[in-house]
């Protein structure tokens, strides 16, 4: 199994960041505070700024940030020297109108001080077996730049050429999953300190809400053969930063983590098996024999990008719906709709326990069933996540 071209993103140098919602804080003693501001002047200031912070009543001391408009923000009280709300909000993390409960202190003329946040509880499901997952990146916009190619794909988004960090297009983006019954996300990681490791709990927050779940995809397996020691070091940083998150895979209890692979043999799986003191679910990279190792997985699967539909029996059934890098003159799987249609209802046919989709957005090999200018529809979604939500008809 040859391990395909892939772009490495750089560890940036200071920390990339996620929610920009940031309120002005102004220096003010309470005696301002008083005399400075009226309901409606309160209610003036709140329609225009964003009220953010972390709820550390619930288990999971989720960060929200939330806005308030002409409507809603009526129902801002006095609370005294302080104002309080409780009611509907839209929601600048997760998307949507949630339920919040806020008291502010105000700080001066136009700033303010949140001094208690409440917003509503995670989602808590966890899906079972078969479950249908989509590969997906977060790489850009630094991938749209490679190899002297810019944009570095054939095909446009409909979204443009984005820029992960975008927590509105991350809150979209798991919609047209969902819409294309998509349960999960497998997110691309590329170590400790990457750009994509930085954005990976603006995702996991976007889907607190929701039943949709992430599971990291752990890509130096693929470039080089990482000792036990790394490899648990790694795993004890996802268990310790992402996997207690509402919106982090598992099964019985253990946080999901899927590997690249390269040319793998069965030294792969001795060495994950050494690693996983955490308790981790470990779905390795399947090659030829790889059913004869002594040491056995959780679970395998075969990342096929350029097969139309490939079946690893009693362990992952992979669709996709082309595959033509920006850079090769042919396409190595050239896309038709009927054919992912068949795939699509021979994957569904089959039951393996992991139904794959390769991928969501990897559009430098152009495998993506994301939105795009060359297969939009009149739903928003797209031709192949069309198919996708009616299951092949």
């Amino acid at each position: 199994m040859g391990a395909l071209a892939r772009f490495d993103p750089a560890v940036p140098a200071r920390r990339v960041v996620v929610f920009l919602a940031v309120v002005a804080l102004v220096g003010a003693s309470p005696a301002s505070a008083r005399t400075g501001w009226t309901l409606p002047h309160a209610r003036a200031v709140l329609s225009s700024q964003t009220i953010d912070g972390w709820d550390d009543a619930q288990p999971d001391d989720p960060y929200f940030a939330v806005t308030l408009d002409r409507t809603q923000v009526a129902g801002l009280r006095s609370a005294g020297t302080r104002f309080a709300y409780k009611g509907l909000a839209h929601d600048t993390v997760g998307g949507g109108t949630i339920p919040v409960a806020f008291t502010i202190e105000p700080q001066g003329a136009a700033g303010f001080r949140v001094l208690v946040l409440h917003g509503p509880p995670p989602d808590t499901s966890q899906p079972a077996l078969p479950l249908r997952a989509a590969f997906t990146y977060s790489w850009f916009p630094e991938a749209w730049d490679q190899q002297h190619y810019q944009p570095f794909t054939r095909y446009r988004p409909a979204a443009g050429y984005y820029d992960s960090s975008d927590q509105e297009l991350i809150q979209r983006q798991i919609d047209a999953m969902r819409y294309g019954k998509i349960g999960a996300g497998i997110y691309s990681w590329w170590g400790q300190g990457s750009y994509t490791d930085l954005r990976l709990p603006g995702y996991l927050a976007a889907a607190r809400q929701t039943p949709f779940r992430w599971a990291v995809y752990y890509e130096a397996e693929g470039y080089g053969d990482p000792s036990p020691d790394t490899i648990r070091g790694d795993l004890e940083y996802i268990r310790n930063l992402y996997a207690s998150r509402p919106a982090y895979l598992k099964l019985d209890g253990r946080f999901v983590v899927f590997v690249y692979g390269g040319v793998e043999t069965c030294s792969v799986a001795d060495r994950w098996r050494e690693a996983n003191t955490v308790g981790a679910y470990i779905v390795l990279p399947a090659f030829a024999g790889f059913r004869d190792c002594a040491s056995q997985p959780d679970s395998w699967h075969f990342y096929s990008a350029t097969l139309p539909e490939f079946e690893l029996h009693g362990y992952a059934y992979s669709i996709s719906p082309g595959f033509w890098r920006v850079d090769e003159g042919t396409a190595r799987q050239p896309r038709d709709l009927a054919t992912w249609k068949q795939s699509i209802r021979d994957m569904i046919t089959s039951a393996e326990p992991w139904q794959l989709v390769i991928t969501f957005n990897e559009w430098g090999e152009g495998t993506s069933v994301e939105p795009a200018d060359a297969w939009q529809t009149p739903f928003g979604y797209g031709e192949y996540l069309d198919v996708l939500h009616t299951d092949g008809a």
